[in-house]
């Protein structure tokens, strides 16, 4: 006898039909649509991570010099708000695109290229405009 759950789980795990892989994969997957290589942004997105959290640090080391003074409450109040006065600096990676929308767009310039007479007549065309 198979209860409500296991009937409810079976089919959720039952075997998927490539055409219902494909259209969860158009779905799921992602593409990095910034304008840089893949190769270039696995490197850029922690280098651009380092150097925020190099310049906080830097900030926050340059509010903290102390000129040998004793540090009574009026001194450690000045230091907190000093560095507290500048927000933070940010940086967050651009979203990548869904799958579904990188191929659409793909397919809506091939179209265009098409109607167009090709990419050596597009390219004429932008030559003799300009």
């Amino acid at each position: 006898m198979i209860t409500a759950w296991a009937a409810v789980w079976l089919k959720i795990m039952r075997k998927k039909t490539p055409q219902e892989k494909k259209q969860l994969s158009y779905k799921k997957d992602r593409r990095n649509c910034y304008g840089e290589s893949p190769h270039g942004a696995r490197k850029s997105i922690p280098r651009r991570k380092k150097l925020r959290n190099r310049a906080n640090r830097k900030y926050q080391e340059q509010q903290l010099t102390i000129t040998g003074r004793k540090l009574d409450d009026d001194l450690a109040e000045q230091i907190e708000t000093r560095l507290y006065q500048k927000a933070p600096k940010v940086w967050n990676k651009v979203a990548d695109a869904p799958l579904k929308k990188t191929v659409e767009r793909k397919q809506q310039r091939r179209q265009k290229l098409e109607k167009e007479g090709g990419r050596r007549a597009a390219k004429k065309k932008a030559d003799d405009i300009s």
